[in-house]
């Protein structure tokens, strides 16, 4: 007797994906840059109501770097070619359709109006290649770009970068620190929603690379959703807070609130857990600021934390 195939529950796929971010100190719906907007590479439809959070989410949860959707026919059309093992973002189409309807004992006819939904499967622009295509993805990113940062850069912020010497890998949607490369990936400038995140987010991760070994040696080896993660985590918020705040900066982090449990949580389970982060951020801040020459106190030593 053939297999029934089971039916797809997209609400439990999605919320499935969207735990699993919260667990690891990230939401959907909020960063700290402006990426290319979610729309439709084929039509330029730019999503809207839910299904930009839908979509970030797909993209977070896989890796994606583009912010642009196809349908399977839609990237046929196109000349798109699809990679073996590609798997589709659901997002929600709604709408309101009208039918009409005869009543049964007088035949007239009236319309009646009605409120529809269902899901529809896209592919994220990643998922295809594009040597047969017409338009190359490239060129379909460079359309629908969104307006760019073109606020002037802030100087001292700019030297203080430049003094840590850090290999920085600038573009794609992401910004971490790898400790094993010991790189820094970040967005451009141009792509941050103000000067200020872009800043803060550099000095963030800037602020994870002074637990490097060879620097003030801190256990990086956490990974999202530990006790150590979050740890990490809050140092470099609080040292990124202290950096920015010599700089004249406000701290324009947008992820804070995603790790206030993780933070709560590890503060709840170890009464000292703060006081550690706060000698040890401070004593990040301080290198950063010395390293740049901005700060003439003695640096804090992390061996007193």
């Amino acid at each position: 007797m053939p297999r029934t195939k089971q039916k797809t529950d997209h609400y439990q796929l999605v919320a499935d994906q969207l735990l699993a971010l919260l667990q690891q100190g990230t939401v959907p719906w909020a960063r700290g840059w402006a990426t290319t907007p979610y729309c439709n590479a084929h039509s330029g439809h730019r999503y809207s109501g839910l299904n930009p959070v839908l979509a970030e989410v797909s993209v977070m949860t896989r890796g994606y770097e583009s912010t642009l959707f196809v349908g399977f026919n839609q990237a046929k059309e196109m000349g798109l070619t699809m990679t073996k093992g590609s798997k589709a973002t659901w997002l929600r189409l709604g709408g309101t359709g009208k039918q009409d309807e005869v009543d049964p004992e007088t035949g007239e006819t009236s319309e009646k109006y009605y409120r529809f939904s269902k899901w529809i499967a896209v592919y994220n622009l990643d998922c295809f290649t594009d040597e047969d295509a017409s338009m190359k993805c490239a060129d379909l990113i460079e359309r629908y770009r969104g307006e760019p940062n073109t606020e002037p850069r802030i100087a001292e912020a700019e030297s203080l970068i430049a003094a840590q010497q850090a290999e920085i890998v600038f573009g794609g949607n992401r910004a971490c620190y790898s400790p094993k490369a010991d790189q820094i990936h970040l967005p451009t400038y141009e792509s941050f929603s103000t000067p200020e995140a872009y800043y803060a987010t550099a000095i963030h991760e800037l602020s994870h690379r002074t637990g490097h070994a060879s620097r003030l040696s801190r256990d990086l080896s956490g990974v999202k959703g530990t006790p150590q993660y979050a740890f990490e985590e809050l140092i470099a918020d609080m040292a990124a807070a202290f950096v920015c705040s010599g700089l004249g900066i406000q701290p324009d982090l947008e992820h804070h609130a995603s790790y206030l449990a993780s933070w709560m949580r590890l503060i709840a389970d170890d009464k000292q857990a703060f006081f550690r982060a706060y000698c040890r951020a401070q004593a990040a801040a301080d290198l950063l600021l010395e390293t740049a020459g901005l700060s003439a106190e003695q640096p804090t030593s992390p061996e007193a934390c």
